[in-house]
């Protein structure tokens, strides 16, 4: 690689006229094991999906490997093993033939896939399912299928959204014995997570997002340094997220610190608008059209007058036949599906 594995320079993602990432600069270093914090919203899938070269950035530059990841996604993915938060598969694939397909779209032959496959299905325990179809796979074996895809090319870098969520205790012990293994053998880990307490015993430096911004990063000792000594970090990221909802970060001392400006009305979705009334052709279109004998549906038939529908059901309402003598209840919808 040539370059950083993950180098984030003044990344943005807008909206309409919402920012969704605003001014993001961060670097992560070779086996790095890297979170990213933040409450839902902060921005950080939508970090995830830029680096992925799945969104193309509003503003600023990610190059994974010197590499920018939106010009050259490609190339990106040779280096990337990308791990979403929601897989998803062909559904009527099996799992054995996924992994396959995955493999050799990276060059590999049936054999060194195997190689490479068969100690991880082992590890995740996906034995009894790899000859299963995708679509009765539950969440967390899709997580665990994506993760052998993921890892299945020895990528460089690890790009993991969510990794844990959906898993049981046991499949979350062996993912992140994984994670780990990578690390150690030198490859970087960057991912997302809610789950403060894993992060805090996992990582050697975590990034926390508030609103699209970068409010803190650095190392828990870094971090307690400018918080309170003997912090957890659930307790550093309440206060971090406290200070930037009140417009004051907490700035790092070795990353670009971001600009100080508080949450406005600008900084918030807009109002969808409301939907339109339910219209349905008039009768007199209808009859125009068809010469009296209903609407015209053929190709190519001029669209019809539309009318609200409360206008119709008033129709409906006065064709209502006049009351039997006989005491016999009339049903009026049962009668026009009749044609009566």
């Amino acid at each position: 690689m040539n370059g950083p594995p993950i180098d984030i320079q003044g990344l943005a993602k807008r909206y309409g006229t919402f920012d969704a990432v605003r001014d993001l600069s961060l670097q992560v270093r070779t086996g790095e094991l890297f979170a990213l914090l933040g409450p839902n919203g902060a921005g950080k899938t939508t970090t995830l999906r830029m680096l992925m070269g799945i969104l193309q950035p509003t503003a600023g530059t990610a190059r994974i490997g010197g590499l920018d990841c939106f010009a050259d996604r490609v190339a990106v993915k040779r280096l990337v093993g990308y791990l979403p938060d929601e897989p998803v598969f062909y559904d009527y694939l099996r799992g054995s033939e996924l992994v396959r397909f995955v493999g050799e779209m990276h060059g590999l032959a049936r054999a060194e896939i195997a190689r490479r496959v068969d100690p991880l299905v082992e590890k995740l325990d996906l034995k009894d399912a790899m000859e299963e179809y995708a679509a009765n796979y539950s969440k967390g074996m899709r997580k665990k299928l994506a993760l052998l895809c993921a890892l299945l090319h020895d990528p460089q870098v690890l790009i993991l959204d969510e990794p844990t969520n959906g898993l049981d205790p046991y499949a979350t012990r062996s993912l992140l014995e994984i994670v780990r293994a990578q690390a150690s053998a030198g490859k970087t880990i960057f991912y997302s997570t809610h789950l403060l307490d894993q992060a805090e015993r996992l990582c050697t430096r975590v990034a926390i997002l508030y609103q699209g911004r970068l409010a803190a990063i650095g190392t828990l000792a870094e971090l307690r340094a400018r918080c309170a000594a003997n912090s957890t970090l659930e307790e550093i990221f309440f206060t971090v997220t406290g200070d930037a909802q009140n417009g004051n970060g907490l700035p790092s001392a070795t990353e670009p610190s971001p600009e100080k400006t508080p949450p406005d009305a600008e900084s918030l979705p807009p109002s969808p608008p409301a939907p339109p009334a339910e219209t349905f052709p008039s009768e007199a279109a209808d009859r125009n059209a068809a010469g009296g004998r209903g609407g015209d549906i053929r190709p190519g038939a001029a669209p019809a007058e539309a009318v609200p529908a409360e206008t119709v059901s008033a129709r409906i309402v006065r064709r209502a036949p006049p009351p039997r003598d006989d005491g016999l209840r009339i049903d009026v919808r049962s009668d026009d599906r009749n044609g009566t």
